[in-house]
């Protein structure tokens, strides 16, 4: 089962669990909210942030 979490990389709402139930988390989140790293692993949905902890911080653009 999948349950909110907290990126601890950049801060925002992710998701941690199976990833069989991503949607029923973060669909209830605005998606200003939602973790903005770039997933490493392209095996989980790519419309929703990677699961919390496993991606990477997106370079700022200058």
């Amino acid at each position: 089962m999948c349950r909110a979490a907290i990126c601890g990389i950049c801060n925002h709402k992710s998701w941690t669990g199976c990833g069989a139930h991503i949607p029923g988390v973060m669909d209830s989140t605005p998606k200003s909210d939602w973790c903005t790293c770039e997933a490493v692993d392209s095996s989980f949905d790519p419309a929703y942030p990677p699961k919390a902890g496993t991606g990477f911080a997106k370079a700022t653009s200058k």
